[in-house]
C-alpha cells in the first residue's frame, strides 16, 4: 500500500506541474462551459489510460531498442501542439484586434471537447519516460502482483478527479470575470506556451538523432 501511495503522490505532484494538460483544462475551465471542460479531463484520463498501459506491457523496451519510434512520436506530437498553439495565437491576437467578447472567443472553439484533451495528452510522448520512471519499483520482480492492475486503475481515476477539481476552481465566476476581461491576452500566452512546448518537443527528438 505505501508503494501505491508513494507512486499516486508522484503523480499528483507531476499531474499539476506545468505543461499541455493544466493549460488546456485552466483555459477552458475559465472560457467555456464545465461541461466541456470535463470533456476535456475525460479525453485527458483516457490518455493517461494509453500511457499506463503502454508502460505496464514494457512498450520503453521497444522505445530503448528502437529509438527512431519516439524519436517520431515526439516530431507527430510536437505539430499537434504547434498547430494547436498556432490557433490560440492567431485566435487571440485577431480577437484582440477586433475586441470581441467573451461570447465570442467561445463560439469559435474546437467542439470536440474530447478528442481534443486525448490528443493533447497524447501529443507528449515524453509522459510514457515518466510512468516508466515512476512505475520502476512496481514492474521489479519484487513487486505485488497485484500493484500493475491497481495502478492502471487508480492513476487514471485520480488524474480524473484531480483534473476536475482543478477545472472547479478554474471555472469560479472571479476566475471567469478575469478571463472575460483578459481573454485575448491569456489566448495569446497559451497560444506561445503551445508553440514552446512544441519546439521543445522537436528540440528533444533531434538530440536524440
Amino acid at each position: 500500500m505505501s508503494l501505491l501511495l508513494t507512486i499516486c503522490s508522484l503523480h499528483f505532484i507531476a499531474q499539476l506541474s506545468p505543461g499541455p494538460d493544466v493549460l488546456l483544462v485552466a483555459k477552458s475551465s475559465a472560457s467555456t462551459t464545465r461541461q466541456n471542460t470535463l470533456k476535456i479531463v475525460l479525453g485527458i484520463s483516457v490518455g493517461i489510460i494509453v500511457w499506463v498501459v503502454l508502460t505496464l506491457l514494457g512498450f520503453t523496451v521497444l522505445i530503448e531498442q528502437w529509438p527512431w519510434i519516439q524519436q517520431v512520436l515526439m516530431f507527430i506530437g510536437g505539430f499537434f501542439l504547434a498547430k494547436m498553439g498556432y490557433a490560440m495565437l492567431k485566435g487571440g491576437i485577431l480577437h484582440l484586434k477586433q475586441e470581441t467578447s467573451l461570447q465570442g472567443v467561445m463560439s469559435e472553439q474546437p467542439k470536440n471537447y474530447f478528442i481534443m484533451g486525448l490528443l493533447t495528452n497524447l501529443s507528449n510522448p515524453k509522459t510514457l519516460i515518466y510512468f516508466s520512471s515512476v512505475f520502476s519499483l512496481a514492474l521489479s520482480s519484487s513487486a505485488n502482483s497485484h500493484l500493475k492492475s491497481q495502478l492502471a486503475v487508480i492513476i487514471p481515476i485520480q488524474t480524473f478527479l484531480v483534473f476536475s477539481l482543478f477545472m472547479l476552481i478554474m471555472s469560479m465566476p472571479k476566475v471567469k470575470s478575469i478571463y472575460q476581461k483578459s481573454g485575448s491576452y491569456i489566448d495569446i500566452v497559451s497560444g506561445a506556451l503551445f508553440l514552446i512546448f512544441a519546439l521543445w518537443l522537436w528540440l528533444d527528438a533531434i538530440q536524440l538523432l
